[in-house]
């Protein structure tokens, strides 16, 4: 008998950096806004992004008591 071919899908783009994500390979991650990003040991796209988007300072002296 013949074994299925599994099926490649394209999943997205990321956002940040532009790298193609296949349903095959894991790592990756889709935020509320449906937005794709990379994310690995190595690097995290989506890291960058909050960093960005929110710094940690502000977040973090927005709640003193």
């Amino acid at each position: 008998m013949r074994r299925k071919k599994s099926t490649v899908y394209n999943c997205g783009i990321c956002y940040q950096c532009g790298k193609e994500h296949l349903s095959n390979e894991g790592g990756w991650i889709i935020n509320a806004e449906h937005r794709n990003f990379c994310h690995s040991l190595e690097k995290s796209c989506f890291d960058e992004y909050l960093a960005v988007k929110r710094p940690i300072e502000p977040r973090r002296q927005q709640y003193k008591w």
